[in-house]
């Protein structure tokens, strides 16, 4: 059995989006956070963790993120309740993910380089991390 960290978090409600991410202001914070603050931060501005749902969001994504000061950025990518998701509430369709993940390795990063498509991190480490602008 997989058990999750005792943690609330508000998933958003938006509706999947039509337009990718790309068409969206996608900025790096270069503050080096935990997962949780980085969210609360990205949405105490209007905006939240970045999704990446296409090859063409990873490769935008990859660009922008050559500007971090860590190696690795905070996505929306989170195991929560038996599941990964993204927090931003766009589907997360990718097979790849551990079923059951170490216990704390809940939060997904995006590499700097491109060795891998995600990294699982342990959520309360410190990082940079990318956020997206609401429609």
């Amino acid at each position: 059995m997989c058990v999750d960290d005792n943690v609330i978090l508000v998933i958003s409600d938006a509706t999947p989006k039509t337009t990718p991410n790309t068409t969206r202001e996608v900025i790096v914070v270069k503050e080096n956070k935990t997962w949780e603050e980085a969210l609360e931060h990205c949405r105490d501005h209007q905006y939240d963790l970045v999704s990446l749902q296409s090859e063409d969001d990873h490769r935008y994504a990859r660009d922008k993120i050559q500007e971090a000061t860590t190696n690795e950025v905070w996505t929306a990518l989170r195991f929560l309740a038996g599941q990964w998701l993204w927090v931003d509430g766009e589907p997360q369709q990718y097979q790849n993910l551990p079923l059951c993940p170490a216990w704390g390795r809940h939060c997904g990063t995006l590499p700097k380089d491109h060795s891998t498509q995600w990294q699982i991190r342990d959520c309360m480490e410190r990082r940079n991390f990318l956020c997206k602008s609401n429609p």
